[in-house]
C-alpha cells in the first residue's frame, strides 16, 4: 500500500540538513524515490511554540529526506540556534496531484483538444448543408 495518508515520526537532524525516514515506514507504505511526498517539520525544542515549516520533497534512495535550504535558515532565525543534530518532529504526506495532471486512468478517453473539437463542429455543419436540398 503506497503512501496515501499522513505518517508521522521524529528524528534527528543530520549534517547537509538531511533527516532520515524510518525503514518500518518506507517498508510500511513502500515509499518510492520518485513518489513527491509533502513534508512539515517541526524542531522539537522547548522554545519552539509550534513554528512549523512545510515543503514538497521526494525521498533519496537511501531513505533520507533533503530539508531546502531556505526552510533551515528560516527555522534557525526562529531557533537562534544551529539545529544540526536537533530532534525534529516530522510529517510526511503524499502530495496532492491536481486532476488535471493526475495519470489518466486506461479506461478514460483522452482529452479532446480545441482543435478537434473545432474540426468536428465543420464536418457536421458541411453534413448539416449537404443533407439541405434547394
Amino acid at each position: 500500500m503506497p503512501l496515501n495518508e499522513q505518517a508521522t515520526f521524529k528524528t534527528k537532524l543530520q549534517r547537509h540538513n538531511r533527516l532520515t525516514v524510518p525503514k518500518l515506514l518506507r517498508w510500511r507504505y513502500k515509499i518510492e524515490p520518485t513518489q513527491l511526498l509533502k513534508v512539515t517539520v517541526k524542531p522539537l525544542s522547548p522554545q519552539s511554540f509550534g513554528e512549523e515549516e512545510e515543503f514538497l520533497a521526494k525521498m533519496a534512495a537511501d531513505g533520507r529526506l533533503t530539508v531546502p535550504k531556505l526552510t533551515m535558515e528560516i527555522l534557525q532565525k526562529q531557533e537562534e540556534k544551529d539545529l544540526t543534530g536537533s530532534i525534529f518532529e516530522v510529517t510526511i504526506n503524499p502530495a496532492d496531484e491536481e486532476p488535471s495532471r493526475a495519470q489518466p486512468s486506461a479506461d478514460a478517453r483522452p482529452q479532446e483538444s480545441t482543435e478537434t473539437k473545432l474540426l468536428g463542429k465543420i464536418n457536421d455543419i458541411r453534413k448539416s448543408l449537404n443533407n439541405k436540398t434547394p
